[in-house]
């Protein structure tokens, strides 16, 4: 049986890749360029995201003379790959046109309207799995914390395979990095997916084995998409995999420096089961559940009709 402090030892991992996400604005994927438009008077601001995936930028203006912005001030969009109108600055009063601005940026989509979604359990409907608590690194380092943090464990088997909860795009893949010796607790060597999905919020499924991913970055998953092959650690005795779901979340403050401008907020997501829509509870067990209802709840019409036309 595990104890509460093994399980909340887990945690880091989870923060670490967080913390990692912190370092995605240090990239240099997002370049910002303006044109004028003599007909309109007007200055156009473009945004390239040279990279595969959505970003946020915010852009802040440090002069603004004789122009007024199309938009709410410091403006803050979120970029598709590839290059997009940001802001359009339109002539206003007689003066000579003048203006400066900086932007900053960070990977995903920030403050996003989280969708009323039902998240498949990420195993077979032949499998009963039980729910583990997974707790934050505040707990493990008995310190006081405000945030939200919500990560849960499936008790796998070694082998089972992994599903994807929800319909997605494949962000990362980090597949050869699971420690064969998980006895030791602060470890970055374990292996985890991050799949975002269209309201923005991000899924990481964590600890399978090396090299047993069926997805890569830029693949596009349903809910019971096979992800990975769990993996039996010497540390749990079991194969414990561990997941959340998180979000990007952006307060531009002008007394605030930008580095802190950013945050990580946990979701905690309801579950289908055959009795109905629940949040799981620790310590308990469920069987897997899945039907086509499920799989194509965020299809278009377009897309649920091709998806039944393949069957």
């Amino acid at each position: 049986m595990h104890t509460a402090n093994s399980l909340r030892f887990l945690c880091f991992c989870i923060f670490f890749i967080l913390f990692q996400a912190n370092s995605f604005a240090q990239e240099r994927v997002i370049e910002l360029s303006y044109t004028y438009e003599e007909r309109n008077e007007e200055f156009i601001i473009t945004a390239l995201n040279s990279s595969s995936t959505y970003y946020t930028v915010v852009v802040k203006f440090d002069k603004l003379f004789g122009l007024r912005a199309n938009d709410k001030l410091p403006a803050m969009k979120v970029v598709p790959p590839g290059s997009h109108r940001l802001l359009k600055l339109e002539k206003s009063g007689s003066g000579q046109p003048d203006f400066s601005y900086r932007f900053v940026y960070w990977k995903g989509i920030a403050n996003p309207r989280i969708e009323d979604v039902q998240y498949v359990l990420p195993f077979s409907p032949a499998l009963e799995v039980g729910v583990k608590e997974v707790g934050s690194l505040s707990d493990y380092l008995k310190q006081d914390s405000d945030d939200d943090h919500y990560a849960i464990g499936f008790n796998m088997i070694d082998g089972d395979t992994i599903l994807a909860s929800r319909k997605g795009v494949v962000e990362v893949v980090e597949q050869e990095n699971q420690t064969e010796n998980l006895n030791y607790t602060f470890t970055r060597e374990r292996n985890y997916i991050r799949i975002r999905h269209d309201d923005g919020t991000i899924a990481n499924y964590q600890n399978f084995k090396n090299n047993s991913s069926f997805v890569e970055v830029g693949t596009e998953v349903l809910p019971g998409t096979p992800l990975a092959l769990a993996i039996q650690t010497r540390e749990m005795g079991d194969a414990l995999m561990i997941f959340s779901v998180f979000y990007l979340v952006i307060e531009p403050d002008d007394f605030v420096d930008t580095k802190d401008w950013d945050s990580y907020k946990y979701y905690k997501p309801k579950f289908a089961l055959k009795e109905g829509l629940e949040y799981l509870k620790v310590g308990s067990n469920y069987r897997g559940y899945i039907n086509t209802e499920l799989i194509t709840q965020e299809l278009s019409k377009r897309e649920k009709k091709r998806y039944l036309s393949k069957k």
